[in-house]
């Protein structure tokens, strides 16, 4: 097997020799009202992932200028994002103490670990893998994790501590057991950061309100003492660039991460190849979904060399990105450097900050996820897709993230497997008054008495080449006193194993001992050189290989009983049947 490498050391160089002083205006723009956005999300999320907040500044410093350098999208842009936050916490959960030294450095591992398998995802060109998420166990992911996310800032926004725990229903339950320690301070900041966010998204998208609410809360902060009513503040925040540092962690911790870190990288991998793939389809853009995964994960490995955890693709800040009509990855570069500039010089302004701002800032940011409505929606379109989405969905209420997501992918899986197990096979026939095939049994038309012609609608692999060779042999059962030809239509098999071309031969064998001939017809060009190789010539005889529908009834007409024809069929199922049939002849169009 060929396996195809893809890595481009610098596939920035054709935006960059064409850069001009235009471009770089939009970039401009484009660059600091993300960075405006981008700097309270980080701090917020952060906290969210049980890290102080000086990491998400550090996360969305050089990873991502790495992202934007080596990615392929002008667009899409790359930091802390909610979910990954969430589930970086979920991982981690019972490892360490949140916030702890411990805690800090299995994040870095777990980016490390994170950003090694979407490089290698990126590097091997297997960027389709993202396909095998199926969007019911998406829909059902997202809508639970916005409500875990949703319900974890309640502590930082009432003004007590809450259960550390992803699990909905633990949480749900301290809340309303403390629900009477809520600081009227606290709540009072944290509904004001949030109209503030809610009413600048009113106003307009561009409206950087999480910035808005962050110096407006801060300024409350101080003027009024807030500290000395109880309300939680950011408090002291250090300056300064984050410093290369490799991150350690025993072998034990790191064999308790790698679940995780598949799953976050999966749920990254497809995060960010659906925002860059919407974004350049609108733009018009050509983009690499390989290299987009090799910005990524170079990202990730920035992120846990130089304390920060795994970041993403974020929806929100790309879309920015888009209507501002940024015009390369500068502007992503810009949104880099503005963030280390606060690190080095606007750190210890942050100080007043309520920590209820930054969880006003995450619950605006998760809220309109909650949408158990499209799990509805789904059941109704396909209820096995709604089931799938309904059981990621309540899982997450008593077990981790991870398990609920894992969950999910398995029952959607195992769902497509059986599935195709057990495919749609259709008898045809032809409609007497347009000529055309069509299912005989949905129809309720008769079929020729002498000819089977069936057709199995899917691909036969070893998972349901035994199906199809009994069903098959059911319906020759059947009819075999009257049977003369059984005519295998394989128009919709566009793949085909070994196993499923052995069952093949097998099963023209068994057709040809019961006195009946087989016949092939509309063979793919891709299952005809492997039934050459099972020397097909030796199991069927050539002539009974057709290339399409029509030439096959003319050919196996031509070798009927044309006496049991006209004395004995009541039917007139092909146009050739007129020409043995006696005149006064009135067929039968319908079976009851």
């Amino acid at each position: 097997m060929k396996v195809n490498i893809t890595l481009d050391l610098a596939p920035f160089l054709p935006w960059i020799r064409s850069y001009d002083k235009d471009k770089f205006t939009r970039d401009l723009i484009a660059g600091l009202t993300v960075a405006a956005v981008l700097v309270p999300q980080s701090m917020a999320y952060a906290l969210l992932a049980g890290m102080p907040p000086i990491y998400g500044l550090y996360a969305s410093f050089l990873p991502v200028i790495v992202a934007a350098l080596f990615g392929s999208s002008r667009f899409l842009a790359t930091g802390p994002v909610a979910m990954t936050a969430l589930l970086t916490s979920s991982v981690l959960y019972g490892l360490a103490e949140p916030g702890s030294d411990r805690w800090i450095a299995l994040a870095g591992v777990l980016a490390l670990m994170v950003g090694f398998i979407r490089l290698m995802v990126g590097i091997f060109k297997l960027a389709f893998v993202v396909e095998l998420i199926s969007t019911s166990v998406i829909v059902g992911f997202t809508s639970a994790g916005a409500l875990v996310i949703a319900l974890s800032q309640f502590g930082h926004l009432l003004g007590f501590k809450i259960t550390q725990s992803t699990h909905i229903y633990e949480v749900v339950s301290d809340i309303i057991s403390k629900i009477f320690q809520t600081n009227p301070y606290t709540f009072i900041i944290g509904v004001l950061a949030y109209v503030i966010i809610w009413l600048s998204r009113k106003i307009s998208p561009l409206v950087p309100g999480a910035l808005l609410a962050v110096i407006a809360t801060s300024l409350i902060s101080y003027f009024f003492n807030l500290q000395n009513f109880g309300v939680s503040l950011v408090g002291e925040v250090p300056s300064g660039l984050p410093s290369l540092e490799i991150p350690s962690a025993d072998y034990r911790s790191i064999s308790q991460l790698w679940v995780g870190a598949i799953i976050i990288s999966a749920f990254g991998l497809m995060e960010a190849v659906a925002i860059a793939k919407q974004l350049a389809i609108k733009a018009g853009d050509r983009w690499d979904p390989n290299q987009e995964l090799i910005g990524q994960g170079l990202a990730n490995i920035v992120a846990g060399l130089f304390k920060g955890f795994p970041v993403g693709g974020s929806f929100s800040r790309s879309a920015l990105n888009y209507q501002l009509g940024a015009k390369t990855p500068i502007a992503s570069v810009i949104t880099g450097l503005v963030i280390g500039l606060t690190l080095l010089f606007l750190a210890p302004l942050f100080y007043y900050l309520p920590k209820a701002t930054l969880s006003a800032i995450v619950l605006s940011a998760v809220i309109n996820l909650i949408r158990p409505q499209e799990i509805i929606r789904l059941y109704r379109i396909n209820p096995t897709d709604g089931i799938v989405a309904g059981v990621t969905f309540i899982t997450v209420f008593f077990m981790d993230l991870w398990v609920a997501i894992t969950l999910g992918t398995l029952i959607a899986f195992g769902s497509f497997v059986y599935k195709t197990m057990y495919p749609r096979i259709v008898i045809l026939t032809r409609n007497p008054n347009s000529s055309t095939f069509v299912n005989a049994e949905r129809e309720k038309l008769p079929e020729c008495p002498q000819i089977l012609y069936i057709r199995p609608n899917m691909s036969l692999y070893f998972g349901n080449a035994e199906y199809v060779y009994e069903y098959v042999l059911e319906k020759v059962e059947e009819r075999k006193k009257t049977l003369r030809f059984v005519l295998l239509d394989l128009e919709a098999v566009n793949y085909m194993d070994a196993s499923g071309s052995l069952v093949l031969i097998r099963l023209l064998d068994r057709i040809k001992a019961m006195g009946i001939e087989p016949a092939l017809a509309n063979i793919g060009c891709t299952i005809y050189p492997l039934l050459e190789r099972l020397d097909i010539d030796k199991h069927i005889d050539p002539d009974n290989i057709f290339d399409s529908k029509g030439q096959s009834i003319v050919e196996l007409f031509k070798k009927l009983d044309h006496e049991y024809c006209r004395r004995k069929c009541p039917y007139a199922i092909f146009k050739e049947c007129w020409s043995v049939k006696e005149a006064d002849f009135k067929p039968l169009e319908k079976i009851a």
